[in-house]
């Protein structure tokens, strides 16, 4: 056996207040030196019994214990303070007090009347309470419900702070209370000299009002509130709530114009406080009773008739809460339980725990039940729920559910228009690439920062836009890719129902590009290629589908293309689907700058033929596009989709303003414009397209129009003159 072995023999018996030596609550049996020389020493072995022999003994060690369980007999009663029962003053030096937790030879109130600690034992409700009293320190003072065994160090910080900041906010608070004189405030309102004491036309002597100034009294507790913020959870939300039990009492002085003015700071302060304590909870899950008792605390708080719409703002629901558990799991599609015998339950919580929600499950990349949540929590801040509803496709982009991304940016809710609505045209881009390419951001979007303003209500601020990053990764296992139909489904969608997006040239740039191309790269982008002309019956018979096609959607918001559309020449129907889709925007209202939307037809000259055709049932229209057309090439600038070598550039757009000499019911004057700006500016070797169109009209000579003839006339001894 090892000699260097202690034993600490702890008693069972807590019934009896009076101990003997031979009943002590601690023994510790030690092999020392020191011990071995006692002459009390048992040398021999005694056997006991059969089974236990002791073999070496010495005399026991007392440990540090409490007056009650010390072996000097001890009295017990029941809140006995007027002096010391029997022989309770007496102590040993190992003797501590109940009450204070310190040595009983250190404590003040051992012996007292009217405290005498001697008599404390913790069978008594009345020495119990009090040394609960004193292990909570001051938040028992502030009333927080805890129980004195879960004090630890979270708590003790807390007490501790809060102790300090009590003492300084009165001393802010008293000083505000008293007022302060402006030396350079008027005396006299009558007199020409404000400055006058005395006026004749006042009855008593002026003097000078006081003034007051809450400021100092608030920046004292933000400064308070920013330090609770930097402590552990714990910690922060026993500070910040024990604050709000030293403030939320604060008003203005009596005949004091400031009442509105404190009331709104006190408010403000509170939202503040509340809502970092909601993201708490959200946050730092805490254990039910702890929340509890926080809750008990906070209800039971005496706030002004302005802030009382906050008295439930604490009742966050745990994670593991039932319903809010199915809805994560995709167990409740709708966000409601219904109960029998019960009023139908739904997921409602405030912006401010949605908020922190958002945040959690992004830092968890549990963008599926993100995406769940935010479809069917309701609050009463709609507008802020809405800006958070509108990442729910790129949620489900970043793990590969393309589909449900493409369904959730066309879905209404709460009378809302659907998300595809409201996006802006980089986001629109953002979108094509991410279904193309399958890459995504590797942002995450931030909540709408909240900020309060009394009687006004919550206002946002912007946060940068994830779909704009230009840090993209690809999507780990995600699902396959869309069709290129269904992307160009989806976009002529968005077309329809965004006017934002409708409107801009840079929208068709890349819907054309879609069509009749090779596969995409990591972003999204692709190169043309050029594809067969079809025959003569496949464009007249598409020409009709396209029409239906495009006319369902503006009845319906939705696409049905039948599966004969795509059966001889897919890649050519897609490109004459989304090409009259370009001729019914050109139709509606000038597109301008135009020319590169026109150019990405370079390669498919053939579809540009079928665009103007398309555009001839309002010359008008033409006559204007040709104006646009012009005013561009001639531009200072070289547009960089047409440089000076591009040489099948500049006869592709040649061969589409020949189209407008070719057309008889487009009516081109020498005299007017566009001809004479074409005409006036003509330089073959500046403009390498006017050499190119000027061979095509040769070649077309025969069929020209007088006036159409006249102008190529002019351009022949134009070229001569130079």
């Amino acid at each position: 056996m090892d000699q260097n072995i202690a034993i600490i023999v702890l008693s069972d018996d807590d019934d009896d207040c009076t101990t003997s030596l031979d009943d002590s609550s601690v023994l510790i049996v030690d092999d020392s030196d020191e011990n071995r020389a006692v002459a009390d020493v048992l040398k021999s072995n005694e056997i006991l019994d059969e089974d236990l022999t002791i073999t070496y003994a010495q005399k026991a060690h007392v440990l540090p214990h409490a007056r009650y369980d010390c072996t000097i007999p001890f009295c017990c009663t029941e809140g006995v303070v007027l002096g010391p029962e029997n022989n309770n003053a007496a102590y040993c030096e190992q003797c501590f007090c109940y009450v204070c937790d310190k040595p009983a030879s250190a404590c003040t109130f051992w012996a007292i009347p009217g405290f005498c600690h001697c008599n404390a034992h913790k069978r008594s409700v009345y020495w119990k309470s009090l040394r609960d009293k004193n292990v909570m320190g001051y938040l028992s003072e502030l009333n927080f419900p805890f129980n004195p065994q879960d004090m630890d160090s979270d708590l003790r910080h807390a007490e501790i702070s809060l102790q300090q900041f009590a003492c300084s906010l009165a001393l802010k608070y008293a000083a505000y209370l008293a007022g302060f004189q402006n030396p350079n405030s008027p005396i006299c309102s009558h007199s020409a000299d404000r400055r006058k004491e005395d006026c004749k036309e006042c009855s008593t002597q002026h003097s000078k009002p006081l003034e007051y100034s809450y400021v100092g009294v608030m920046e004292h507790i933000c400064t308070f509130l920013d330090e609770s913020m930097k402590q552990t959870p714990k910690t922060c939300t026993i500070m910040l709530l024990g604050a709000v039990k030293l403030f939320i009492t604060h008003s203005s002085p009596r005949n004091s114009r400031l009442a509105d003015t404190v009331s709104n700071i006190v408010l403000r302060l509170l939202w503040r406080v509340t809502s970092k304590v909601q993201t708490l909870f959200v946050d730092a899950d805490f254990p039910a009773a702890f929340t509890n008792e926080l809750l008990q605390f906070f209800q039971a708080l005496p706030l002004p008739p302005d802030c009382r719409w906050l008295r439930n703002s604490l009742n966050v629901l745990p994670w593991d809460d039932p319903l809010l558990s199915a809805v994560l799991k995709g167990q409740n599609v709708t966000g409601e339980r219904h109960v029998r015998g019960r009023r139908s339950e739904a997921l409602f919580e405030t912006i401010v725990v949605i908020q922190a929600r958002v945040c959690k499950l992004q830092q968890e990349n549990r963008y599926r039940e993100l995406a769940r949540y935010l479809k069917v929590v309701k609050t009463d801040s709609i507008p802020v729920l809405q800006i958070m509803k509108d990442w729910i496709p790129l949620y489900l982009c970043k793990i590969g559910d393309y589909n449900g991304a493409v369904d959730a940016l066309f879905s209404s809710s709460c009378g809302s228009s659907c998300t595809a609505s409201r996006l802006s045209l980089p986001q629109f881009c953002a979108y094509l690439r991410i279904l193309m390419s399958g890459h995504a951001p590797s942002d995450i979007p931030q909540p709408p920062q909240l900020d309060f303003v009394p009687r006004s209500g919550v206002i946002l601020k912007s946060q940068p836009d994830p779909l704009q990053s230009s840090d993209w990764m690809f999507v780990e296992g995600g699902y396959s890719l869309l069709k290129r139909l269904d992307v160009l489904k989806f976009a002529l969608r968005v077309l329809h129902c965004n006017s934002t997006v409708f409107a801009h040239p840079e929208s068709w740039v890349r819907v054309l590009n879609l069509d009749g191309m090779s596969s995409s790269n990591s972003d999204g982008v692709k190169e043309s290629t050029a594809l067969a002309e079809p025959d003569l019956n496949f464009l007249i018979r598409t020409r009709e589908t396209v029409m239906g096609i495009l006319t369902e959607l503006t009845r319906s918001s939705r696409i049905h293309i039948p599966k004969s559309f795509l059966k001889v020449y897919p890649d050519q129907a897609m490109l004459l689907l989304a090409t009259q889709a370009l001729a019914a925007r050109i139709l509606h209202s000038r597109l301008r700058p135009i020319l590169s939307v026109i150019m990405m037809f370079k390669l498919n000259p053939w579809a540009v033929r079928w665009l103007f055709h398309s555009l001839t049932v309002r010359p008008n229209v033409l006559q204007d596009l040709l104006c646009v057309v012009v005013e561009e090439l001639f531009k200072e600038t070289v547009p960089p989709f047409l440089s000076t070598e591009d040489t099948l550039g500049h006869s592709f757009i040649a061969s589409f303003l020949c189209l407008f000499f070719l057309e008889h019911s487009v009516v081109l004057d020498p005299d007017s414009y566009p001809t004479s700006a074409l005409l006036v500016r003509w330089n073959e070797s500046k403009y390498p397209w006017q050499n190119y169109l000027r061979q095509q009209l040769e070649f077309n000579e025969a069929i020209l129009t007088q006036e159409k003839h006249r102008i190529l006339q002019m351009i022949r001894w134009s070229l001569h003159q130079q």
